[in-house]
């Protein structure tokens, strides 16, 4: 610990990119963990072309593509067999393509290059407060000694309360439906599939998706499973519900996955997923910054979690000046992240309820306008710009990293 160091809260995707990244500048790092000994949690992700540029400017993209799978097309439809989603990367840019990767694969090789850098990684500390004053902040650590730094980066998640310490008008409202996934091994003779999903409406969902291996010993190709759910269903749903009847209602909706679910044989496989809607004025207050899911956090529905976290530890290094002048590296972040973010905020926000949800209009529009409209040129090189993280606006505007 350091007077002279940055402070980052959290080590997951965000804080451990943002540790990476600022290091790799010449930045003195103190990154805290409440957790004691770490542990990747969390399903599958699904990396885009953004993302995996910033992995490939950390040096980490080919080991990533090693354990991941590629993905080049995303497939919807219901069990009367209307198409919902048909995207193909390919024809959004013949170069394009998703990974799907294992959170775990990720953070493994996020970790080891926080410790091949020398980054100070201190475990089992719980930073439960913060006060900033013109010169630097001071950390409020369980059980502790408060220590002082430079600036503080909070990268401690959606429902992060520190967050909630920062002199900035927000909001962080849970959504109504969660998830439970797991990965699962690919049975043999399990058809070659890349992100697969099968709708009822907007109330039932089943997703699938290849995601590789979990690391480099690993020889078992895992695919991940991804079962929306209320928030309402999902407290309890062991007791409630059962495991048996849960893989009935999924081989209900899509028999197919019947073989797959033949390696689902306990309850405690399957991990529940809650999420919430992020909105913040601006991500800066004085020495403090969030990124990450704490200043954006949104539902899964765009596959942009990781992605997002890995673009802010990126777009935040390159704002870093000579003057160490920590609140106008934050602001200048803050104006060049704006756009980006906004629109996906404002994206996630008006297409959840279009697939979880009990509407009954949202999802009719989605059919006509992903599954009929989805097939007209423009509409499907929009959906799949949303999609690969470059949009900056509605209308026009694109990322560059």
């Amino acid at each position: 610990m350091s007077a002279e160091s940055i402070a980052i809260v959290g080590s997951g995707v965000a804080g451990a990119a943002a540790a990476i990244r600022l290091a790799e500048r010449g930045v003195a790092v103190d990154l805290y963990e409440a957790v004691p000994e770490p542990k990747p949690i969390g399903a599958g992700l699904l990396l885009q072309p953004t993302g995996q540029r910033v992995l490939a400017a950390m040096g980490l993209l080919d080991e990533a593509l090693a354990l991941g799978t590629r993905v080049d097309r995303l497939f919807g439809d219901t069990p009367t067999g209307r198409t919902v989603l048909d995207m193909s990367y390919r024809r959004y840019d013949a170069a394009a393509y998703g990974m799907g990767l294992q959170r775990g694969a990720l953070m493994g090789l996020l970790w080891r290059r926080l410790r091949e850098l020398g980054v100070r990684w201190h475990c089992g500390a719980a930073v439960d407060g913060f006060e900033q004053d013109a010169d630097g902040v001071t950390l409020r650590i369980a059980s502790r000694e408060p220590v002082r730094h430079l600036a503080l980066i909070l990268a401690n998640g959606s429902f992060s309360k520190l967050r909630e310490r920062m002199a900035v008008a927000q909001h962080a409202r849970p959504f109504p439906w969660g998830a439970v996934w797991t990965v699962l091994p690919a049975p043999p003779g399990f058809p070659q599939i890349e992100l697969r999903q099968r709708f009822r409406s907007a109330s039932k969902m089943l997703g699938l998706m290849p995601v590789g291996k979990a690391d480099a010993a690993d020889a078992q190709h895992g695919i991940n499973l991804f079962w929306s759910l209320p928030v309402a269903e999902l407290d309890g749903w062991r007791e409630r519900v059962g495991l048996a009847a849960l893989k009935q209602r999924m081989t209900a909706l899509f028999p197919d996955v019947a073989p797959l679910l033949a390696g689902l044989h306990d309850a405690e496989q399957l991990r529940e997923a809650r999420y919430a809607d992020v909105w913040m004025q601006r991500w800066h207050d004085g020495r403090v910054l969030a990124i990450g899911d704490c200043a954006h956090g949104m539902s899964p529905q765009l596959g942009q979690g990781a992605n997002m976290a890995l673009i802010d530890a990126h777009e935040l290094a390159a704002e870093i000046g000579d003057d160490g002048d920590w609140p106008q590296v934050f602001a200048r972040y803050t104006h060049r992240r704006r756009a980006h973010l906004r629109f996906y905020g404002q994206a996630s926000r008006r297409l959840t309820p279009m697939f979880q949800s009990h509407a009954v209009v949202a999802p009719w529009l989605r059919d006509r306008f992903f599954g009929w409209g989805g097939r007209l040129p423009y509409i499907h090189q929009q959906s799949i710009a949303t999609l690969a993280g470059v949009k900056t606006g509605w209308l026009w505007g694109r990322l560059k990293l």
